[in-house]
């Protein structure tokens, strides 16, 4: 792949690089509110989930929620800095500063596929209607697509890179010392 949608994938690779980081800070942000206003947010899921006849634990509410957040907040501040690294690997040209997106976006697209697939699986076990269903299982198909388009796209970039960087390495003079003379040692003088 040498382009996606008419575009350089070096383009790509700083468009996609930005919105990722500045969706991955805006939900850092997001997620910090959160923590900030845990014992709202406790409190708010405790009330939607008591109904009255059932008293729901606030300690295992409480921990369900920091571990949530927790995970969220790892993995968005995990995406900032690959996100970064795809920036500055695409600029500067070094393919080892794409590998850590690819491998966040490979793990993000696994999760994304076992989730499509729990999908179909829940539609098909509860039979449930295929209009109320359709959408939602449309929707994630489209965007696994999507995902994966974007990731061979990076994927190809990060082999372009590589590339070029290989060629230049045989361009470059090799700097052993079997090539040039020693002017170091100078054979003994007769007399």
């Amino acid at each position: 792949m040498n382009s996606l949608c008419g575009f350089r994938l070096s383009t790509v690779g700083i468009v996609i690089g930005w919105f990722n980081l500045i969706g991955s800070i805006f939900s850092t942000i997001v997620l910090c509110v959160a923590f900030s206003r845990l014992d709202d947010l406790v409190k708010l899921i405790q009330d939607n989930l008591d109904n009255g006849a059932n008293a729901v634990d606030n300690v295992g509410i409480r921990t369900a929620v920091i571990i949530t957040l927790c995970v969220y907040l790892t993995t968005s501040v995990t995406n900032v800095i690959a996100s970064s690294l795809l920036i500055v690997g695409t600029v500067k040209e070094r393919h080892l500063l794409l590998a850590p997106w690819l491998v966040n976006a490979y793990i993000f697209i696994f999760f994304n596929v076992l989730n499509f697939i729990y999908m179909i699986y829940v539609a098909i076990a509860k039979g449930l209607p295929v209009g109320s269903t359709l959408g939602t299982i449309i929707g994630t198909a489209l965007s696994l697509v999507i995902q994966l388009i974007i990731w061979n796209a990076i994927y190809s970039l990060f082999k372009q890179i590589r590339a070029n960087r290989d060629l230049q390495q045989r361009l470059l003079p090799t700097t052993s010392a079997a090539q040039y003379p020693n002017y170091t040692k100078m054979p003994p003088t007769v007399e």
